[in-house]
């Protein structure tokens, strides 16, 4: 097992890492998992504690459990709480707005999710909509209802998991609400590097038929994803015993490889 690391992207105070304006967030989805026991926290932590362990050696994360459900704002301000100042916490909706009502009818549920996540303060980056993979293009229709409905001075970025999307003037709906378009490595989709918002979300997945489920730690090498205009820089292999970042001059667009970044 290697030993925990800190990644360092910007000068930075002790226990803080750089404010949102500035560059490039580089984290994981989720942060407690077992199986990261001897690589981002020490043997034996509880998972009450991995939290405090994640943030020293990471700038953000994705809370992957809100797809699961809007947490309680206890829960929530716990999280303010135990992350330094300058972190930023990512999170997908809940899966009953985006997988079960298909963005219909729950207007209601939405406002709530954003509200109570918006208990995190300056600690809060974007909230990801992401799609359902048989969410196509017919329903663009809805997709802008929803994010003309949705409470306003938030960063949001969508998700598409259906190729029929980009043959729909999708660029423009996101444009138009100042969301972002997800960059992903999905199977069989194509990649696309259009800048609809003042941020971009990238997020690299992998294919999970090439490792166990919970492991994406396998080195890849090449481009992944691209993102017009953002900081040029390269990161390889995509767990966390593995993630580096290595700034290097390249030409735009910016080649990004192996880990999820949010830049702000």
């Amino acid at each position: 097992m290697t030993e925990p690391f800190q990644i360092k992207l910007f000068e930075e105070d002790a226990g803080e890492v750089s404010p949102p304006e500035r560059g490039l967030y580089l984290g994981t989805s989720g942060w407690s998992y077992a199986d990261w026991e001897g690589t981002v926290y020490e043997p034996g932590t509880p998972p009450a504690a991995r939290l405090s362990a994640y943030v020293k050696s990471f700038s953000t994360v994705e809370i992957d459990s809100t797809f699961y459900g809007t947490p309680k704002r206890s829960t929530v301000a716990r999280w303010r709480e135990l992350a330094p100042r300058g972190f930023l916490f990512a999170a997908k909706f809940p899966r009953e707005i985006t997988h079960e009502k298909n963005l219909v009818g729950c207007k209601t549920e939405a406002e709530a999710f954003v509200r109570t996540i918006d208990g995190l303060g300056d600690k809060l980056g974007p909230l990801l909509l992401q799609l359902p993979p048989d969410f196509s293009s017919e329903g663009s229709g809805v997709l802008d209802r929803f994010l003309k409905d949705l409470p306003g001075g938030f960063r949001y970025a969508v998700e598409v998991r259906h190729r029929s999307w980009f043959d729909a003037g999708l660029e423009e709906t996101l444009r138009e609400h100042g969301a972002a378009l997800t960059l992903v490595d999905y199977p069989g989709m194509p990649r696309l590097d259009e800048a609809t918002a003042p941020f971009s979300y990238i997020r690299w997945l992998g294919n999970r038929r090439e490792f166990p489920h919970g492991h994406t730690g396998r080195k890849r090498t090449g481009p992944t994803t691209s993102a017009s205009g953002a900081t040029s820089s390269t990161a390889s292999s995509g767990g966390p015993g593995g993630l580096r970042l290595r700034q290097q001059p390249l030409p735009e667009p910016l080649a990004l490889d192996g880990a999820a970044v949010s830049r702000a």
